[in-house]
């Protein structure tokens, strides 16, 4: 399975226009032409590596998003989300299980006040 320039090319033209952001804009925050930004969201030119981790990070999203890998587009965007997952990711299995079934249990609970 290759990478599918359309599928990458729609997804930052949307993340872009979502941002608000002109082809311009989003060019020079990761310093390329806005011929080059034209060329992604046509799908005529797929970016870099090196250029697909800097529009993950300026359209906040995954580059596995952008890839069209995930369709999750909102994974990790807050920053007190990400440390706590890289903490998580440091503590024991038994730790780990833990905080696992707290979140259920919260999860649990949150449902059953909506009803």
């Amino acid at each position: 399975m290759g990478l599918d320039p359309k599928i990458i090319g729609y997804r930052i033209k949307e993340k872009r226009q979502q941002l608000k952001l002109s082809q311009k804009e989003l060019a020079e925050k990761i310093e390329v032409t806005p011929s080059a930004i034209n060329q992604y969201e046509k799908g005529d030119k797929v970016p870099s590596s090196e250029k697909i981790i800097s529009l993950a990070k300026t359209l906040g999203v995954s580059s596995d998003y952008l890839l069209g890998v995930s369709n999750d587009d909102d994974i990790f965007l807050d920053e007190s989300i990400t440390m706590a997952f890289k903490a998580f990711k440091e503590l024991g299995a038994s730790d780990r299980d833990n905080i696992v079934a707290n979140i259920n249990f919260l999860r649990d609970k949150a449902k059953k006040k909506t009803r």
